[in-house]
């Protein structure tokens, strides 16, 4: 019994040691909107699942791909277009060489326009939301509201948020130099709802019912994933088809 008893404890500290050894810790960096939509809601089952640890720095997508072609993180994290992040890069003081990246979508998200409960104006053409941000409409008369500036609040200008409204919707045109650049891009919403002449555009996770009015459009969609340097593989590769399995579950 007690040999049986020893040979039992020695199978299971195997296991144990194996399952250790196979284990990592995958950094992931970057995008808000892809750590609250994607990472946060799913982060507790891919670590179960994939037996890896998962440390991550929510910043903005232009920071994480910063980041990773620095080496201090194993994947950023993404929430728009390789080439919309790669110019928020940019935008940040980094120039990035993207032939080498590649991009790893996991979910889909919808970006959206937001302004106060108080202003009657709820429907823009993408036509008139590029003239706003580019300060060609600078007064909500011009669109049918009241005779009032329009402020333009906008996500940091590393941030994919930012850039995707600007290629997407803004045909790749320069915002006003009016335009106010927020740190994180939860801020957008609240600062619209302290502002009664106010507009931003934001990841639709980020909108809180009652205090905004979220602007009739058409859809900006966008990508929720990762991007590595060359094809993910080992850990990262397992942490990435693990998302994108928890993600679509029905």
């Amino acid at each position: 019994m007690h040999k049986k008893m020893i040979v039992f404890l020695g199978a299971v500290l195997l296991m144990i040691w194996s399952s250790a050894v196979g284990a990592e810790t995958v950094r992931l960096h970057g995008a808000a909107s892809t750590v609250d939509s994607l990472i946060t809601p799913h982060k507790e089952a891919v670590e179960k699942k994939t037996g890896h640890t998962l440390s991550v720095v929510k910043s903005n997508a232009g920071k994480g791909l910063i980041d990773l072609v620095d080496g201090k993180c194993d994947a950023s994290l993404a929430s728009a277009s390789l080439e919309a992040i790669v110019k928020a890069a940019r935008s940040a003081g980094k120039e990035v060489d993207a032939s080498k990246l590649v991009l790893s979508v996991a979910a889909s998200d919808e970006v959206v326009f937001i302004v106060h409960p108080k202003n009657p104006v709820t429907r823009l053409t993408w036509e008139q939301l590029k003239d706003i941000h580019t300060g060609r409409i600078t007064n909500w008369k011009e669109v049918g509201g009241k005779d009032a500036a329009i402020i333009v609040f906008t996500d940091a200008a590393a941030s994919a948020t930012r850039g995707l409204i600007k290629q997407v919707v803004m045909g790749n045109q320069e915002y006003s130099a009016k335009a106010h650049a927020l740190d994180f891009v939860a801020k957008v919403n609240d600062m619209v709802a302290a502002h009664e002449t106010a507009i931003g555009g934001l990841g639709k996770g980020f909108v809180k019912p009652g205090e905004v009015t979220i602007v009739d459009s058409k859809k900006v969609e966008r990508p929720l994933g990762f991007i590595t340097i060359g094809q993910p593989a080992g850990a990262v590769k397992q942490v990435i088809e693990a998302f994108r399995e928890e993600a679509n579950k029905k």
